[in-house]
């Protein structure tokens, strides 16, 4: 009997090799789990399949459920409700915020069964952000609620006005009730700049210099002190900062 050659032995190796990563690849984390399209719990997918990120129980009519949402590779979330342990799930019937990109999920402070959700309106520099309010009290009939308080594109360019310092700057206006939390977004690809707060007395009461490491995003998060019309300033870094933003201001409950 012939001995192996040399070949037949390295292909051999690379075969069992090959054998056992499709093995480990069948092996989801143990701190992953996993949900089909259907939103049934399933540890066994490989492709077409959403890990859960976000969980949550609340009752409503005297029945315990599961609210939770699963991301797909492509960065869309699939929102699902069931009984406890993943028991009779459903796909959640609201589409405005299926298979959308979320940037967060938080309950509301005033409503054990109701939900905020932010949807950002694509997945690259300078996409707007809105917040949704989303009741479950009746979970067969989920009652969806835009919190958009303002969504406006701006520009930094030459002929806007000027601060002493030099730097450009545009003001944007909305009505605003007091005690009423918000989330004021500035997005921009690389914009250099400041975003500030001014309440209807014309006092600052918060400010923000945008990231220009990360294409120049800023984020404040203000509970308002009083009713009337309030003021957000975008301003340029300095006097050769130019270029477009989008704003989005949402409200933070229902």
């Amino acid at each position: 009997m012939r001995s192996p050659t040399i070949i037949t032995i390295i292909a051999a190796i690379l075969a069992a090799a090959s054998i056992q990563s499709v093995t480990a690849q069948r092996q989801p984390s143990a701190n992953e789990i996993y949900i089909d399209k259907d939103c049934r719990r399933n540890q066994q997918l490989q492709f077409d399949k959403f890990t859960v990120f976000n969980q949550n129980e609340f009752t409503a009519n005297g029945q315990k459920y599961w609210f939770y949402a699963g991301r797909y590779q492509d960065g869309a979330v699939l929102f699902c409700i069931s009984q406890p342990n993943f028991n009779q799930p459903k796909v959640l019937k609201s589409e405005k915020i299926q298979r959308q990109f979320i940037d967060k999920i938080v309950r509301d402070t005033n409503k054990k069964t109701a939900f905020i959700i932010a949807v950002r309106e694509g997945n690259g520099p300078g996409a707007t952000t809105t917040n949704y309010g989303l009741d479950l009290s009746n979970p067969d009939r989920p009652k969806l609620t835009p919190l958009s308080i303002l969504q406006e594109r701006g520009t930094l360019k030459d002929g806007d006005s000027i601060l002493p310092n030099g730097s450009l700057y545009r003001e944007h206006s909305f009505k605003g009730i007091a005690g009423q939390p918000i989330t004021i977004q500035v997005a921009s690809r690389g914009l250099n700049h400041y975003l500030t707060l001014i309440d209807p007395s014309g006092k600052k009461i918060a400010e923000k210099k945008g990231d220009f490491q990360t294409y120049g995003g800023s984020e404040l998060n203000v509970k308002l002190p009083s009713n009337g019309t309030y003021k957000v300033v975008v301003q340029g870094g300095d006097r050769t900062s130019k270029g477009t933003y989008t704003l989005s201001v949402n409200s933070n409950r229902l």
